[in-house]
């Protein structure tokens, strides 16, 4: 079998395909050739020190902080520190950032820290990682990588150019100097997605279905009266299936016809290295999800939880996903996992996930229940059609406890579906799935409680349950059943002279658990 080779990207690397527009580079005291291994956060709670090569992001600090000089002492090993400041203002620190070995690098624009976070984690895996592979490059570009491919395309152009997925995501965008963006391309490229109100429906029909490059408005608010801005776009299929959209920005400077052909084949083209540049994730997804299946299971949790970036002594919680009902309209298994995962690489990268049944489960820090209930109802709300998923948190736990936080996740996922709830954490239904875990114990364990009631609830049951849940009020309990009160006393007469007496404590929790779980 044909092997890729993965290589890190050098810090250059990085910072060309985030674009200078973006990020600078301060100093570097070991230039700028210095390889990244991947993006991390920094945590001034964590005695943990940052992966050695990562591009630390000081997210919470500025040039001015108290705390800036120690934090950057402190990065040792890391490869380069990114903090949010001008240039200029952060060229004082340079020198306390070359004493610690690191690079420093101004962040100057509004992206956000979630957004360079991913960027920083798609260019070391889909950038220059991929370097060798079978067959060689693809149009001159190394198979799968879609940055240098945009920035190919955007020369070739002499337009800025972009790809977006079949649900106008942003995929790759060129960084080419000299190139000056509009307004909506510094939109999508902040906010890793096409406005909705300038990506209609019927144009991305038209993109995915005819195979043209065809030229559209940019609408409002970006058009306005004195000033037009078209755009050239084209469909990004493999045979029938689509994959994205390569959009080219062509303001009043139309393309000649004769160009737009060319933007076709490059649309053909890029369809290659989007299969790839997939292909590459999936695995880096497999290899994930393997992790964390290790991690659920109990085996060598404390080690899979590193290799996965996750503290194994800082608070992790499992959460689960599912379809809330698991009908024919909920998502397949590996549509939801995709969704997921998505979600998670956009706003919440240390989180892990992995495919079980049609169960998505993943390991997410998180500093309280609270916290991750709010991710999860914001997952829900974004990935679920009105009622269609619900998702549930186990408890917060270190690495060795995460079987325990799965079985709680999974006892909650089944208490929010029997309530027709989205979205719970354990602690808001353990009660219930207290209940749900007694249920399953008696299903293995037939003969663990006596007197048994089989099938439907009988009369005589009935009125056992309505006599202990109102307290022994025989006059409560006929309310509920809708019966005189004698005939309830003469059914409590009768459950007593069958061997069950109701008047003794341990009798009443016995029968009603029964009872209540049947």
């Amino acid at each position: 079998m044909n092997q890729v080779e993965y290589l890190e990207p050098s810090l250059a690397q990085v910072v060309e395909r985030i674009g200078d527009r973006y990020v600078t580079v301060v100093g570097a005291p070991r230039g700028v050739e210095v390889p990244v291994s991947g993006p991390a956060i920094h945590d001034p709670l964590s005695a943990v020190p940052p992966r050695p090569g990562s591009m630390v992001l000081l997210v919470g600090l500025t040039a001015t902080s108290p705390e800036i000089v120690t934090t950057l002492r402190g990065l040792g090993g890391a490869t380069a520190a990114v903090l949010r400041a001008d240039a200029a203002d952060a060229v004082p620190l340079a020198e306390e950032a070359a004493r610690a070995g690191v690079a420093l690098v101004a962040l100057e624009s509004a992206m956000t820290w979630s957004h360079l976070h991913t960027l920083v984690e798609e260019t070391v895996l889909l950038g220059e990682n991929l370097v060798a592979a079978p067959g060689g490059d693809l149009g001159s570009v190394p198979v799968g990588d879609l940055n240098t491919l945009v920035n190919l395309i955007a020369e070739t152009l002499d337009r800025p150019v972009g790809i977006v997925d079949t649900q106008w995501r942003l995929l790759a965008y060129s960084a080419v100097p000299g190139q000056v963006n509009d307004d909506l391309q510094r939109d999508v490229i902040l906010n890793r997605v096409v406005p909705e109100r300038n990506a209609p429906r019927e144009t991305r029909r038209l993109l995915l279905t005819t195979g043209r490059a065809l030229r559209f408005l940019t609408n409002a608010p970006y058009d306005t009266a004195d000033h037009t801005i078209w755009r050239v776009g084209a469909g990004i299929r493999s045979g029938a299936e689509p994959l994205g959209m390569l959009w080219v920005l062509e303001d009043r400077d139309q393309l000649p016809d004769d160009r737009l052909v060319l933007v076709e084949e490059f649309a053909r083209l890029a369809a290659a290295h989007l299969l790839r540049a997939r292909t590459a994730r999936t695995t880096d997804r497999e290899r994930r999800g393997e992790l964390v299946g290790q991690a659920l299971d109990g085996t060598n949790p404390r080690t899979a939880c590193r290799r996965l970036g996750l503290d194994p002594d800082t608070g992790i919680a499992v959460l689960a996903v599912a379809g809330l009902s698991l009908g024919a309209d909920d998502p397949p298994g590996e549509h939801l996992l995709d969704g997921v995962a998505t979600y998670f690489d956009a706003y919440r990268r240390s989180a892990a996930c992995v495919l079980r049944a049609e169960t998505v489960y993943c390991l997410v820090p998180t500093p309280d229940l609270t916290a991750l209930r709010e991710i999860a109802a914001d997952l829900v709300r974004q990935l679920g059609r009105r009622g269609r998923l619900v998702a549930a948190v186990g408890g917060r736990v270190t690495a060795e406890e995460l079987p325990r936080s799965r079985r709680e996740a999974d006892l909650a996922l089944a208490a929010l579906r029997a309530s027709g709830t989205a979205v719970g954490t354990i602690d808001e239904v353990r009660p219930a799935a207290a209940l749900i875990e007694l249920r399953a114990l008696l299903d293995d364990h037939p003969d663990l409680l006596l007197h048994e009631p089989s099938g439907e609830l009988s009369e005589v049951a009935e009125s056992a349950l309505a006599w202990i849940e109102s307290h022994g009020d025989v006059r409560a309990a006929a309310s509920r059943l809708g019966v005189h009160p004698n005939t309830l006393r003469y059914r409590v007469r009768r459950l007593a002279a069958e061997g069950l007496d109701l008047s003794d404590p341990q009798t009443r929790l016995v029968t009603w658990l029964r009872l209540r779980l049947l």
